[in-house]
């Protein structure tokens, strides 16, 4: 009898773990494909509540929620095993109402154009950061989040390399505690969003931006084989009030912080080109912490569908908006809302089509360097998986104003865009995978667009050349293959530079 009591909890106990797996795909909705953003790199859909991103599978609550459930289970089956169907239940229909409330036809053109605008402060805007320019006149947002994204890839790849070459750009403690003997390498690391959680400093002696960024990196281990992870990571950056923003030729490398000399250069914290101790955020900013918020080894799904999140969300416009575009049409009278828009309807028809054909090369006259690389990971994947995602009959709907920032260097302008298409993944074959042939599905984004700030005239509509007016020929590096200028930098024309998701975009 002892026997058959130990088989039947063995039994509700293999039970409980079924429906607790099940349990976790109902959580973790895969993620869906879009040109340039619509994945969420946690490989399911990308959320945000008090502050605090997580995965689409689920928070550290949620894990424990179900490993205490099947404790229960184990242990009081009469009790867990029925509480756990209970609680799966729930989460299945949740998942399936929500499916039906948010389908592939989430809105109509009518019903996005009732999606209201609103003025609204984030804890943490881009623009805060403004307020460096008055101790910093050098500084610029473009610049600081391109070196942000650099020097966050660095230290990851600094747990396996080690910190040595780091040095100048980690506090010490940092350093001693990053690397992980375990780990041969760091690979493949996409930043994909970026969030400002904390700024101070400015009527002090040291500035402090905290970022959270989500991102995904293939680890290589020294005993063999490798594992794609999600992680949500918290970089707090300081720096001296008194130093000075690194140009615009310095902003896509890693060198002395003081004098630009070559990295290999510098000892420690100390530049044997300069003489300077260059560590400890005086010259240039320095990593004072890393904390991990989640991480999960889980890599993005590119053929399963998910519903939209964030498109009936009110605009998020930025109280001076309206001013500043203003003050950027009085500099410049040809950027026109009309011209404006004309751009973005070309780099929007390029971007389906680069996307749809596999073809990063068709975008990257048109994206930032960063915005290439991200588009450029996502592409090879499909090329990998034998797949790819396809975008029909992609037609914006609407665009707002969403936020005008200007520096020394540089002009953006964020733009929320309502847009409607046909979106599904088919393999190699033919086959379909995902998605819907015929069935358009609505969605919207914020894009961020940037200019050269001496740059004067309207914004290009045609796939020419901005500087020669050679038709568009351009090397991964991004230069005109006739006049060799490089033309992806926001020098001679609008460039995309960033694609954020509603749900993820705090202004």
């Amino acid at each position: 009898m002892s026997g058959c009591r130990r088989n039947q909890r063995a039994w509700l106990a293999w039970l409980a773990l079924a429906l607790a797996l099940a349990l976790l795909l109902a959580f973790s909705a895969s993620a869906w494909a879009r040109p340039g953003g619509g994945h969420s790199y946690s490989g399911g859909s990308s959320s945000r509540s008090s502050g605090r991103s997580s995965s689409g599978g689920g928070d550290g609550d949620a894990a424990g929620l179900i490993f205490q459930l099947i404790l229960l289970c184990i242990q009081y089956p009469a009790l867990g095993v029925p509480l756990l169907i209970i609680v799966a239940l729930f989460f299945i229909i949740k998942a399936a109402v929500g499916a039906r409330q948010k389908g592939w036809s989430t809105t109509t053109p009518e019903a996005v154009q009732a999606v209201p605008r609103v003025e609204r402060t984030a804890p943490v805007s881009r623009g805060q950061l403004d307020a460096i320019r008055a101790l910093d006149p050098g500084f610029s947002l473009v610049l600081f989040e391109d070196f942000a994204y650099m020097l966050y890839a660095s230290v990851q790849r600094a747990r396996a390399i080690g910190t040595q070459a780091l040095a100048a750009y980690l506090e010490p403690n940092l350093a001693r505690a990053l690397v992980d003997p375990k780990l041969a390498d760091v690979q493949g690391i996409v930043i994909g969003a970026l969030r400002y959680v904390r700024f101070s400093g400015t009527a002090g002696p040291t500035l402090e931006v905290e970022i959270e960024l989500e991102s995904n990196y293939v680890e290589v281990l020294r005993a063999g084989g490798t594992r794609r992870l999600y992680a949500v990571d918290r970089m707090l950056l300081t720096r001296a009030s008194s130093a000075r923003s690194r140009p615009p030729t310095r902003a896509q490398k890693l060198d002395c912080p003081n004098c630009g000399a070559p990295l290999e250069a510098v000892r420690g914290t100390e530049c044997s080109y300069c003489r300077q101790t260059v560590g400890f955020g005086r010259f240039d900013w320095m990593v004072a912490s890393l904390s991990n918020q989640t991480r999960e080894p889980r890599g993005p799904l590119l053929t399963s569908d998910v519903a939209e999140t964030g498109t009936e969300l009110p605009t998020v416009v930025d109280s001076g908006a309206t001013q500043r575009v203003e003050a950027l049409q009085q500099k410049d009278p040809a950027v026109t809302w009309q011209a404006l828009q004309a751009r973005v309807a070309l780099i929007f028809s390029e971007l389906q089509i680069a996307w749809s054909g596999r073809d990063p090369m068709r975008i990257r006259p048109f994206v930032s360097d960063n915005l290439f690389q991200s588009l450029y990971y996502w592409i090879d994947l499909y090329t990998q998986e034998r797949c790819r995602n396809v975008s029909e009959n992609a037609t914006i709907q609407r665009v707002d104003l969403a936020n005008v920032l200007s520096d020394a260097y540089f002009d953006s302008i964020t733009l929320r865009i309502f847009a409607t298409g046909i979106d599904y993944t088919i393999s190699d074959e033919g086959k379909l995978l995902s998605g819907h042939r015929t069935r358009p599905r609505t969605y919207s984004e914020y894009w961020t667009l940037i200019r050269g700030t001496a740059r004067r005239g309207e914004p290009r509509r045609d796939p020419v050349c901005p500087n020669c007016g050679a038709p568009l020929r351009i090397a991964m590096t991004g230069q005109c293959e006739y006049c060799r200028v490089k033309i992806t930098s926001g020098d001679f024309d609008w460039v995309l530079s960033r694609i954020e998701q509603d749900e993820s975009y705090g202004g």
